[in-house]
């Protein structure tokens, strides 16, 4: 390889250059503004990638690449790709370019390559660039790598055109060493060996957005299945026979959703193929890179105590992913304002699709456990957020995603379907997807099409919902038999949110509504008796109920023992999976702290007595979370230590990881003993990888907590973050939060840095790690005194702080 040193980062706003006569200014902010998207994308388009990646067998040894970009420029102006690898040699970015077949030297200046326009022609024209490969987002473990490179990571592997909106045909190449399997979004096309290595060519994809770019490589097992025409492969690095039973499942479920997808949407599946990756320690529950879909190793593979609203949320995620491949890869949002578009069809068309997969499941009463909650988390809280937010640079792209976009979203979609009639929706999503066909449409867009089938006005509707935070305010008046709702906007915006109520019995009782329907004393004493009693025979209307009354606990309108004696008294009745699951969640809520050891009684006598194998298991999940005294530390090990003799329950293995987390905290004198057995016990090299990297959390010796804590502040330590976040949060556990106050202002104090090192939803998974564990005034203030000082804190990571610290400012 070919290479030069060209001169480091210039902090330079935009770049100005002469161009026929005219003097043509280019932002040229770090990160990808949208004043340079604008530019680019009225410049350029017909773009195709040729990349090449040779991948050694040492993780420490850098991947050499090269990228040929080809594109067509309207006019002869200058170009600018983006890149931002994560390494630097004597303060220089190495690398050498071609363009249009002549060597040539260009400037790097603010993560980005700018190419003049005298070195450009009208027209079609080549770039071609040698490399290393930056490694930020490349996920690389000692025998395997995956790229995530959402939402403008695309830039920190290889020099591109890292926005949305410019899609492009990718051909890629892959050196691997022997023994090692790998998957990209196109067919392997040919495949020869090189000594060590083998080079593996891969088909030419549709176009698609950069983010959307992906190969997984490592030693990976793979299983076929072909059916109507269509192959899947799954690539995993499961060996758990009990684990490895659930293929046939998770084969049934994708091809399902597959052909659910192309009846309602009259498009065959838009792209090559459609392979999958199983990742241990995947950031995300998926990521719908066509052609090489990546799931958590969590999610896919469920334990043997699998409960139905598990096996629910693996067939969900399956079908929110496979959603993805016509919502968000086919058509696609032209900037990361918009992403919640992607997220609202997925998980809009996911409920749909799992409804003929569960048929014995209310799947109303499932759309009303899985959105709502959710939502009222955030938007409940001083960090609310609107669906739509306004985003300035992608590389603040990440900060969009949270619980609005992938909850409130699908309610107001609910909405919005409802309003236009099913059979109108469905001709404007099949217009949408044929007028903007590999190419992107905004939620506007899609309200113009829907508009122009219904006589309602979609616009003004779409305005409330969707570009305003927060949610309503309703109270309640009984006159006779009819039923007064009066709403109020808390933030005094004087908006009113456009929604049908209904009220039978209680408030909301479909479960229709969205808001705070504020119950006064004599409602909520109405209510708490009537679910107390078993007065509430409506699934739905019983649900709705529940999560009502949690959110007037939450506001304050009703007390914590009032709530904890109401559920405590009706729960041993409740025979919907569904509704129990969301009420022992509720259960280990840290505003019901105080009534702890009453709850864990309750939740032991139900693990013990229940005749439903799912309750007793549900039971026994919250109890692991709550149990505070020392009865139920000793019962805890009991179980642990003699999983075969506890008959209530199937412990699996994921249940005694957890459980030896909890019982190290309990017994810091037997850390070493729970240690050596636990570990004894685990199955395949990355559960004892994880385990290895959490458990050293939980240690008594402050200096060995001391050192797992600093560790943590440093990037390389965070490469997989969901046990980077486990780890964290057991530093920070309820039970030992005293302790652990002094580490909340270091964490808080990088956390700039975690958002612009980390995954999408990284920064929220830190936040929620640091400080869901902590209840005390000590760390109240310290947060405030946080905020206080960082008035320069982007305003969208000020919003996550607030969101993951609402439960300390109740």
């Amino acid at each position: 390889m070919r290479i030069q040193l060209i001169s480091g980062i210039l902090l330079l706003a935009s770049f100005t250059i002469s161009c026929n006569r005219e003097s043509v200014k280019i932002p040229a902010d770090a990160g990808v503004s949208r004043e340079l998207a604008t530019f680019r994308r009225e410049s350029l388009s017909a773009i195709e990638y040729e990349l090449h990646f040779s991948i050694p067998a040492q993780k420490e040894s850098q991947i050499d690449a090269t990228a040929k970009i080809t594109f067509e420029l309207k006019s002869k102006n200058p170009v600018i790709l983006d890149f931002k690898p994560s390494y630097e040699i004597d303060g220089k970015i190495p690398f050498v370019t071609f363009i249009n077949g002549k060597r040539r030297e260009v400037k790097y200046e603010n993560e980005h390559l700018f190419i003049p326009a005298r070195f450009l022609v009208k027209g079609k024209n080549s770039v071609e660039i040698e490399f290393r490969a930056g490694e930020q987002s490349l996920n690389r473990r000692s025998d395997m790598l995956y790229t995530l490179l959402v939402p403008d990571r695309a830039r920190t592997l290889f020099p591109c055109f890292d926005q949305p909106d410019l899609k492009a045909n990718y051909t890629l190449s892959l050196e691997i060493p022997l023994g090692w399997e790998a998957v990209a979004n196109g067919k392997m096309t040919s495949s020869d060996t090189l000594k060590e290595k083998v080079k593996m060519n891969f088909s030419t994809t549709e176009p698609i957005s950069t983010y959307l770019f992906s190969f997984v490589a490592g030693r990976f097992e793979k299983i076929m299945q072909s059916r109507a025409s269509k192959e899947i492969n799954i690539y995993h690095r499961e060996s758990d026979p009990n684990k490895t039973a659930q293929f046939e499942t998770i084969f049934n479920q994708i091809y399902g959703s597959l052909e659910w997808l192309e009846e309602y949407t009259g498009i065959e599946y838009p792209f090559t193929k459609y392979d999958i990756a199983i990742v241990p320690g995947f950031q995300y529950g998926g990521m719908e890179h066509m052609g090489a879909t990546l799931y958590s190793d969590r999610t896919m593979f469920l334990d043997k105590s699998a409960t139905i609203s598990e096996e629910l949320n693996r067939a969900k995620l399956i079908a929110h992913e496979t959603a993805h491949m016509w919502f968000g890869d086919f058509v696609t949002m032209p900037w990361f304002d918009d992403v919640w578009t992607k997220e609202v069809f997925a998980n809009w068309f996911a409920s749909k699709i799992v409804s003929p997969m569960f048929p014995d499941i209310n799947h109303r009463l499932n759309f009303l456990n899985s959105y709502f909650p959710a939502s009222y988390a955030e938007d409940r809280s001083a960090g609310s957020n609107p669906v739509q937010q306004q985003l300035d640079n992608l590389n603040n792209a990440g900060l969009v995603y949270g619980n609005i976009i992938y909850n409130k979203a699908p309610i107001v979609m609910d909405k919005l379907v409802n309003k236009v009639g099913e059979e109108s929706f469905r001709r404007g999503i099949r217009e949408y997807l044929r007028r903007y066909a590999y190419s992107n449409a905004s939620w506007d867009q899609l309200i113009s099409i829907l508009d122009s089938l219904s006589e309602e006005d979609l616009t003004q509707w779409s305005s409330v919902w969707i570009k305003e935070r927060g949610m309503p305010h309703i109270t309640v008046d009984f006159s006779g038999d009819s039923v007064i709702y009066r709403q109020s906007d808390p933030l005094g915006r004087g908006l009113k949110w456009d929604q049908r109520l209904v009220s039978e019995v209680v408030p909301n009782s479909d479960g229709m509504g969205y808001g705070l329907f504020v119950l006064d004393s004599a409602i909520s004493e109405k209510v708490l008796n009537l679910l107390s009693s078993n007065g509430l025979k409506d699934d739905v209307t019983r649900l709705s109920t529940i999560i009502n009354l949690y959110e007037n606990l939450e506001a304050g309108h009703i007390s914590a023992s009032q709530f904890v004696s109401a559920i405590s008294s009706y729960l041993k009745s409740e025979q919907n999976p569904i509704i129990f699951s969301r009420v022992v969640g509720y259960l280990g809520s840290d505003i019901l702290r105080e009534h702890f050891l009453q709850i864990e009684t309750l939740l032991w006598n139900l693990l013990s007595n229940s005749p439903n194998a799912q309750f007793r298991s549900m039971a026994f999940s919250s109890y692991i979370n709550i149990a505070t005294s020392a009865d139920a530390s000793s019962k805890m090990y009991q179980i642990w230590s003699s999983p075969e003799l506890f008959k209530k329950v199937k412990v699996g293995e994921r249940d005694l990881m957890k459980l030896s987390y909890e019982l190290a905290i309990r017994y810091p004198d037997r850390y070493n003993q729970i240690k050596g057995i636990q570990r004894a016990r685990l199955s395949g090299d990355d559960r004892k990888r994880e385990f290895d990297f959490i458990y050293p959390a939980l240690s008594l010796i402050k200096s060995v907590r001391d050192s797992v804590f600093n560790s943590l502040l440093c990037e390389q330590n965070r490469e997989v973050e969901p046990w980077a976040a486990s780890a964290l949060s057991y530093l920070n556990h309820r039970l030992i939060q005293e302790r652990s106050l002094e580490y909340i202002r270091p964490a808080l104090n990088i956390i700039e840095q975690i958002q612009k090192t980390g995954d999408i939803f990284f920064p929220s998974n830190w936040l929620r790690a640091l400080l869901g564990g902590h209840s005390s005034t000590a760390a109240k203030e310290i947060v405030a005194q946080f905020l206080n000082e960082r008035g320069d804190l982007h305003p969208m990571l000020k919003l996550k702080v607030l969101q993951q610290s609402h439960h300390l400012n109740r």
